[in-house]
C-alpha cells in the first residue's frame, strides 16, 4: 500500500515534483523534509529528487527532520542512504560540494593582520587570546585570517585585551 506523502498538503504530486525539481525554490526544503520523513522508499524518492540534490541537501533537510524526535529512525534509514549514495557518486568522480571561493572585504584583512601582528608582539598565542576572550582558539584564527566579520562590541574587547584603543574614520 503507497502512502500518500502530500496527505496534508493543498498541492497536487506535480506541484511537488516541480518544486522538487528545482533546489533554488523556496519550498523546496518543505516538500523535500515531508517526502523524506514519511516515505522509506529511496526509488520513489530519487524519482522525486536527483541524487545529487538530495546528497547537497540532505543536511539541510536532517535538520528540520530531526525536530521530531518522532522521525528518528526515519533520520538514521535517510542518513545511511545519504552515505551509500554519497559514496556511489564519489566513486563515479561527481563532486557534491561545491567550493565558493569567498571575498574578503579588504579593510577586513587589513583589521586581523594588526590584530594579529599586535597579539604576536604581546607574546600571546591564539589560545591566551581565546582564553581572555572567553571564546574557543578557532575564533581567534578565524578572526586572523579574515574570515570572522567582527562585531564593533567584538573589536573593542580585543582591543582592551592587547591594551589597544580603536579609532575609526570615514573618508
Amino acid at each position: 500500500m503507497k502512502t500518500n506523502w502530500l496527505w496534508d498538503s493543498q498541492i497536487s504530486d506535480n506541484e511537488a515534483k516541480g518544486i522538487l525539481k528545482d533546489i533554488s525554490h523556496p519550498k523546496f526544503d518543505i516538500y523535500a523534509e515531508k517526502l523524506l520523513s514519511r516515505t522509506n522508499d529511496p526509488k520513489f524518492v530519487f524519482s522525486m529528487i536527483d541524487k545529487i540534490t538530495f546528497c547537497k541537501k540532505w543536511p539541510t533537510i536532517k535538520k528540520r527532520i530531526i525536530k521530531d524526535h518522532w522521525l528518528k529512525d526515519k533520520v538514521i534509514f535517510w542518513q545511511t542512504i545519504y552515505t551509500r549514495v554519497k559514496e556511489q557518486l564519489k566513486a563515479e568522480g561527481i563532486k557534491i560540494r561545491i567550493s565558493r571561493e569567498v571575498k574578503i572585504p579588504s579593510e577586513r584583512m587589513e583589521i586581523a593582520k594588526q590584530i594579529k601582528k599586535i597579539r604576536v608582539n604581546k607574546g600571546y598565542s591564539q589560545k591566551d587570546m581565546a582564553s581572555r576572550l572567553h571564546v574557543i582558539q578557532q575564533y581567534i584564527s578565524k578572526i586572523e585570517n579574515g574570515r570572522e566579520n567582527l562585531s564593533i562590541d567584538s573589536l573593542v574587547q580585543i582591543a582592551n585585551i592587547l591594551g589597544r584603543k580603536i579609532s575609526i574614520r570615514m573618508k
